[in-house]
Formats: structure tokens, sequence, C-alpha cells
């Protein structure tokens, strides 16, 4: 039994919520507990990280495995390819279609975006994607997309990675194309979306988080992380979500002969650490959520 688990129940049972939300930074364990708490409440699970979305990218996204898929149902992974575009807007459709026909449900996932999407007061503009401007931004490098955005809106560092090219690209795109800044875009209410009990995993020692990403890393590589990510490459080419996707980025970067495989670990080690400092920041803003330590 996850030493979480009794913990999380008792408040459950207490609340009065639709959503049991089970997040926090990557490599905490969030897959092995959201199974043990669908197991034990008969509920299904919602995927609520950004990269299960794709089907096909499995090693590299740390995927469920089939035999942990079997366990509970899951809804929101492996509804796409690796070179169709997926928005946080998209998610947000997708899931009020899941929830539509479910009472209660697990929210699973380190994509605090989708999450605040789904569940949260966030409130996205529908705006259409337009291919002529999404092209024009692909080319752009990542330096002159961020110059941009703050040119656009010197406040939209706080509303999205900007480190995620894709990321970047619609965040301009949608302000391009409304004329209006991202923070009027991404409005807030008062009210959320639906009514949750947030859980989030971490360490309290953030060295031991930082190992097991260095672990899990190498793990992906000796799994096959290099073969995936060039069945990939020959299937769909040099896509955005592959591109913009730590792991398969750098691996990319091998291929290409941009540097040795040993470097490509360590940049996807370095990247993955980065990435998960962000999403302890971003969760930290939500003053709803329960934070459980494994140490």
């Amino acid at each position: 039994m996850h030493k979480h688990l009794k913990t999380i129940l008792k408040q459950w049972h207490q609340a009065n919520s639709n959503f049991l939300v089970l997040t926090g930074p990557t490599c905490t364990g969030k897959t092995a507990l959201s199974l043990e708490l669908a197991q034990e409440l008969s509920l299904p699970i919602i995927n609520a990280d950004s990269r299960l979305i794709f089907d096909e990218m499995n090693i590299g996204t740390a995927k469920p495995s089939p035999e942990e898929l079997k366990m509970a149902t899951h809804h929101l992974i492996d509804i796409k390819k690796a070179n169709e575009f997926y928005s946080a807007g998209d998610y947000q459709k997708d899931f009020d279609l899941i929830v539509n026909k479910l009472d209660k449900a697990i929210v699973a996932g380190g994509t605090g975006l989708y999450i605040d999407a789904a569940l949260g007061n966030l409130s996205l503009s529908k705006i259409d994607s337009d291919a002529k401007i999404r092209e024009e931004l692909s080319e752009k490098n990542l330096v002159e997309l961020q110059i941009q955005l703050n040119k656009l809106d010197p406040q939209a560092h706080e509303l999205i990675d900007t480190k995620n090219k894709i990321r970047l690209i619609r965040a301009i795109e949608m302000m391009l194309i409304s004329q209006k800044p991202l923070s009027e875009l991404r409005r807030t209410t008062v009210e959320p979306r639906h009514q949750a009990l947030y859980f989030a995993l971490n360490f309290q020692d953030r060295e031991k988080l930082y190992m097991l990403i260095n672990k899990r890393v190498e793990i992906m590589i000796e799994n096959g992380l290099v073969d995936e990510a060039k069945y990939l490459l020959d299937k769909y080419g040099e896509t955005q979500t592959l591109t913009s996707t730590i792991g398969y980025k750098e691996i990319i970067g091998y291929l290409n002969k941009a540097f040795d495989l040993e470097q490509a670990k360590n940049l996807i080690q370095q990247k993955t650490r980065n990435y998960a400092k962000r999403q302890i920041t971003w969760f930290k803003k939500n003053p709803q959520i329960n934070w459980l330590y494994n140490d």
C-alpha cells in the first residue's frame, strides 16, 4: 500500500468533491498512486499530462504500461498522433465531453495548465488555429518567439512555460488573431469549473527528486528511447510535438549528429530537472493543493 493512500482516502470521504486530483512534478510516483486510488475507489482516471495525449510516444513520456492501463479505466491517453496539434483549449473541450458521462473521477498528471483549464477558474478563449501564422512562427527559434511574446504581452511569461515552443507558438498565434493580450484571453473567473480535492506529490529533499529523474532518463535510454524517437522521426518527421518534448528533442539532436548519446542523456536529465522546478513553481500558486512528501 502506498504511504499516502490512507491520508488521501480519509480526506476524499470527508470532502464534497467530484474530482480527486493527483499532481506534482515529474518522477514522484503519480502513476502508481493513481492506480491504487482508482482500484480502491472504483473510479476512472482522466489523464492530465500533455504528452500522454500522443499515441506511440511511450518510453520518452513514461506512459503507463499496457498492463497498468488495464488496471483502471483511462481517458485522454493516445488520442492524437505526434504530427497533430493539441492545446489546453482542446483538452478543456475533451475533458468536458468525458465528465458529462461521469459522476466522479481521478484526474492524474503534471500539466498544471491542463488541470487549471479543466477544473479551475481558467476561462480559455475559443480561437481557432491559423495555418499560415503557425507555419511562420514555427520557423522561428525559441529566443525569437520569447522576444515576440514579450512585445505582445510583457506579462505573458507568468501564464505559460516560455521554454515550451508549442505553448509559445499557440500563445502568440492567439494574440495575433484576436489582437488581445494573453492575460485577457486567459481570464480567471471567481468560481472553479468543478469542485475538486487536490493533492500533489513531491520530495522535501530536492536532490532525491533529481536523482530519480537522472535514473529514469538512464532507464528510458536502456529501454529503447533512441529507437522509439527514430521510429517517430521516420514516420512523422521533425514535428512541433516531437521537437518540443524533452527526451525526443535531444535524441533527435543525437540522431542528427548534433551531439553524442552521452551529451543527449545529460541534456535530457538537465532539462527534466528544470521542468520539475517549473512544475513545482506552478503548483505552489494553487492554495487548494495538499502537498504530500515521499520523504
